[in-house]
């Protein structure tokens, strides 16, 4: 109905803008050809009343001196003058159809003659109205045209004073009828009006066959642009004229429009960012490759979708999003964790930007994503160092102070003992100090290698060997558990420059936990491979997964879940491997936890 309504209007328009002027113009041609036809009479009656003026060779009086009748009667004065000018007027009246002339006598105050005779000869001798514009003329002595009822009536009537002597005598006049004059201006408009007419009907049709054109070019544009919505690759038609230049235009508009496209699209999937791209009403438009890899999402599966239902659960994106669409408040640096089931943890940054028009208007929102995971490890792995050379430190310091007294109360405790008499009760208590001093001692030492593990040097150490010579210690407490060990060693002779005894430190802590994880029993599998420069050690338990919150701070100094245990285990194996160049990671498998050391791999023995 709208598009039917607009169609109305815009042909009124068009027609009105056509058919507008030409009536405008006709109008003012009819006033100015009405005005000039008036004119031209004026002119014309004038140059009569001049002729006749011309005419006159001698004045009244003169005439009537010839005459004889000086002294007759106004009567005879006028009959005579009469006489004596009649034939004059009625050539010029005849020489000029429809029109009168004649003259006027001033000391008579009468009309002497008026020609054509034969129509206007009844008044001679009458006077002229007290009024009558050629009293004015008179007195004025200049000629004037005058239109309105008067002796012969309606007319158009020029007048003429006759000077002689210095001496106004009189006026000559000619004169038209209206209604002579009205007939010529019918004539005058009808002819008008018909070219008028012709010439509306002339820009109507032509406006309506023009209007037809349009539309038909308007519908291709129209379908044109539509199909190029959907489909970028879609073009119009070749065409003559300017149609064809625009169609021309809009081809070559969507062919940069897909090339530009195209070079978008391709700079959003090549990026490490997660770029998604929201229309107004909140529906995916864009989705790139990492969105995919951070979300879990696949292009299909989001393309055309409302963000509500991509993110659903997801309470961090959601109200990131809803602000940029609905408050256009943006948000940056928040952060975000992808609840997807079966994947490991993300921590990632996302941003929201607003898409707004030339004219302020909202378009849509764009979200980036960032996986910071990576970094957040190392950013915690850094803290982690650093807190540990602290209570390194601290602890170096406590070992020191805490051995030196154990060593005199074991001295004097074994000293007591000796003394005392055999079987005697104190010697039970002699025995639990010397033993309880013994544990202090071990823990002063674990807090010395925790401190300084780096003291023994560094020497090529093969990890076959010195992971077998770590399982060996195991063995026994595995069996017992019905924990079945699994050694894969993809490059058995790959060493490292390590102390063995150390890296066999390392080993047997995580080998320890992972028993202890394995109470009923399970496979513990020891793999090692060499990878881009460093030597990868996995060791794979099927025991319970690792709370995620704890996965980071498992290496953190006294931090266990244990009821019994110092704490230490796993800080001491940290603070071994990042001595020799590497890093410790733990995290949850499919198959349970697995724990991975990662050692620089020796560079003169791989040349060699």
């Amino acid at each position: 109905m709208k598009s039917y309504v607009y169609r109305i209007r815009f042909i009124v328009s068009v027609i009105a803008v056509t058919v507008l002027p030409i009536i405008v113009t006709g109008v003012v041609l009819l006033k100015a050809a009405e005005q000039a036809l008036l004119q031209e009479k004026e002119k014309k009656l004038l140059a009569i009343t001049e002729q006749l003026d011309f005419a006159l060779s001698q004045d009244f009086e003169n005439v009537l001196r010839e005459e004889g009748l000086q002294n007759a009667s106004r009567e005879q004065q006028i009959a005579a003058l009469n006489r004596k000018l009649e034939q004059l007027t009625d050539q010029i009246a005849t020489a000029h159809p429809g029109i009168g002339v004649g003259y006027y006598a001033r000391r008579l105050d009468a009309i002497i003659t008026y020609g054509p005779s034969r129509e206007m000869g009844q008044h001679v001798g009458m006077p002229i109205a007290p009024d009558h514009p050629g009293r004015q003329v008179m007195s004025r002595r200049s000629a004037d045209v005058v239109i309105g009822p008067q002796v012969r009536g309606e007319i158009m009537n020029a007048m003429y004073p006759i000077e002689r002597n210095g001496e106004v005598i009189g006026y000559a006049w000619a004169n038209e009828l209206m209604q002579s004059i009205d007939i010529q201006l019918a004539g005058m408009r009808q002819g008008i009006y018909s070219i008028v007419g012709i010439g509306c009907v002339i820009a109507a049709v032509a406006s309506g066959l023009m209007i037809h054109r349009g539309e038909i070019i308007l519908q291709e544009i129209k379908e044109g642009l539509r199909r190029l919505s959907l489909d970028l690759s879609f073009r119009m038609k070749p065409a003559k004229g300017e149609p064809g230049e625009i169609f021309e235009a809009i081809n070559k508009m969507a062919g940069d429009l897909q090339a530009s496209r195209s070079h978008t699209e391709t700079i959003i999937h090549s990026m490490e960012s997660g770029v998604i791209a929201l229309d107004h009403r909140g529906r995916v438009t864009a989705w790139n490759e990492a969105a995919t890899r951070i979300t879990g999402v696949s292009l299909e599966q989001a393309m055309g979708r409302d963000y509500e239902d991509v993110f659903r659960g997801e309470e961090e994106i959601l109200k990131a999003l809803s602000d940029a669409l609905g408050e256009g408040k943006t948000t940056r640096d928040a952060e975000w964790s992808p609840r997807g089931a079966g994947r490991a943890r993300l921590f990632v940054k996302i941003g929201t930007f607003i898409w707004k028009s030339p004219m302020e208007q909202v378009l849509g929102a764009i979200i980036v994503m960032d996986d910071r995971t990576e970094w957040k490890r190392m950013e915690s792995s850094l803290a982690q160092a650093k807190r540990l050379a602290v209570i390194g430190e601290l602890a170096a310091s406590i070992a020191h102070e805490v051995r030196n007294p154990l060593t005199s109360i074991k001295a004097f405790a074994q000293i007591i003992e000796e003394e005392l008499p055999a079987g005697h009760d104190s010697r039970e208590y002699t025995g639990i100090i010397v033993d309880e001093v013994e544990r202090l001692n071990r823990f002063a030492d674990e807090l010395l290698l925790f401190s300084r593990p780096n003291e023994e040097h560094h020497v090529p150490s093969r990890v076959g060997e010195v992971l077998d010579q770590t399982l060996l210690l195991i063995e026994r407490r595995a069996v017992s558990q019905g924990v079945f060990l699994q050694k894969v060693y993809r490059d058995a002779p790959a060493t490292v420059l390590a102390s063995p005894e150390l890296l066999k430190q390392v080993f047997l802590n995580i080998l320890i936990n992972a028993l202890q994880a394995l109470r009923d029993g399970g496979l513990l599998l020891v793999e090692t491979e060499a990878v881009d420069g460093h030597v990868c050690i996995q060791i794979t338990n099927e025991g319970p997964p690792i709370a995620e919150e704890h996965l980071l701070t498992v290496f953190e100094p006294f931090f266990t879940t244990k009821k019994s245990g110092t704490g230490l285990g796993l800080a001491i194996s940290q603070r071994i491997v990042q001595a020799y160049g590497g890093q410790i990671f733990a995290r949850n498998v499919d198959m349970g936890v697995q724990f991975t050391v990662v050692l620089p791999a020796n560079k003169e023995e791989a040349l060699r």
